[in-house]
């Protein structure tokens, strides 16, 4: 699988991920006088756990297998609570962007430098149950 060879069938395969409880949030930024793709603006997510307040980091970078990467930040939450804020500092403007009121498991549009985080909101598409026939192929 991956495309390596000729006769392999990876773009044939699709996959389903058949979810967890765990949370997450992911944001699109984009940067005004940062680079437009945010590379090198580093995120600070702030949560509410079982086990008190946590601080999950992040830092943009433009690496990925196969010369991919949709720059979108997909950050794994766990078992968070609720999100009390994300600080996001623009290494060209060298400011930090402040963000309250981001739900969990939503997707956001982050500009530099606007206050709000702007809804994404994505179709969802429904996944079949497997069934005995489709399961052996």
């Amino acid at each position: 699988m991956g495309g390596a060879y000729g006769g392999d069938v990876a773009y044939s395969a699709l996959y389903a991920n058949p979810g967890h409880s765990n949370h997450r949030i992911t944001l699109r930024l984009e940067g005004v006088q940062t680079n437009r793709s945010a590379i090198g603006a580093r995120l600070k997510v702030t949560i509410q756990t079982a086990g008190g307040v946590q601080n999950i980091y992040r830092t943009v970078g433009s690496g990925g297998s196969f010369g991919c990467n949709p720059l979108r930040q997909e950050i794994g939450l766990g078992q968070a609570h609720a999100i009390e804020k994300m600080e996001i500092y623009w290494p060209v403007s060298r400011k930090t962007q402040t963000l309250h009121g981001l739900q969990q498991d939503h997707f956001y549009n982050v500009r530099e430098g606007q206050d709000q985080a702007a809804p994404i909101f994505l179709k969802a598409a429904a996944w079949p149950k497997p069934t005995v026939a489709t399961a052996r192929r």
